[in-house]
């Protein structure tokens, strides 16, 4: 059974029938209730402004509730970077995220086992398209009922634009970026209709492109 605490914090991915994603305004709203019931395990902010003006936010969860970047460089912390919803027509790791931050909160034996590591979020970075939800650009993708566009509101694929920075959402991310510094980045896709023989896929950087430390340490380490 799930507990009272869970209960109340259910994504409407678990209260739908399987089929559904969260709209922005609900994503929003959820990290919102969290951060204001658990601020020491989450900090919510807004980091910028959209192509066509909407909010874009990021969060951050600590196991001891520092939150200052300084002090978490200082101190060494490795920061796990998830970016959620570049394609918003791929909506699953919007809510997975949202998942995995409530248990983080609700849940301290997962909080605890974050150890030193600093869990940084953007729960959707493509606003623009996750506002702009249909469910006819995906003829393929089976599911969800209604969901987001692959373009941003100027209709730029914000996975293409992450050194051009043509788009406002680009350069936003790109000062967030460079500010954060993480350790490692997971960006969140899903397949888009293909048939992949495995629920889940990891797509690792290429080795041979990051050079010898770094294409060593990926192999070697990681």
């Amino acid at each position: 059974m799930m507990s009272s605490t869970r209960l109340a914090h259910r994504t409407p991915f678990e209260l739908g029938n399987g089929n559904q994603t969260a709209t922005l305004a609900e994503c929003i709203a959820f990290y919102e209730r969290l951060a204001g019931q658990f601020p020491g395990v989450l900090r919510w902010w807004r980091i910028g402004t959209s192509d066509t003006g909407l909010p874009m936010h990021a969060g951050l969860v600590t196991a001891d509730g520092v939150f200052d970047r300084d002090s978490l460089r200082e101190q060494g912390r490795p920061v796990f970077f998830n970016n959620n919803g570049i394609h918003p027509g791929e909506p699953e790791g919007i809510d997975a995220c949202m998942a995995l931050v409530r248990d983080f909160c609700i849940e301290p034996e997962r909080l605890a086992a974050l150890g030193d590591t600093v869990f940084l979020f953007i729960p959707v970075y493509n606003v623009d398209g996750c506002a702009n939800r249909q469910s006819t650009s995906r003829a393929n993708q089976l599911g969800p009922e209604s969901f987001g566009f692959r373009g941003n509101g100027r209709h730029l694929d914000l996975n293409r634009d992450f050194i051009k920075c043509d788009s406002l959402a680009a350069q936003v991310f790109n000062r967030f970026f460079t500010d954060w510094d993480p350790d490692v980045m997971v960006d969140t896709h899903t397949s888009n209709g293909a048939d992949y023989a495995c629920t889940m896929t990891l797509i690792p950087t290429q080795p041979d492109k990051l050079g010898g430390g770094l294409g060593g340490f990926l192999r070697e380490r990681m």
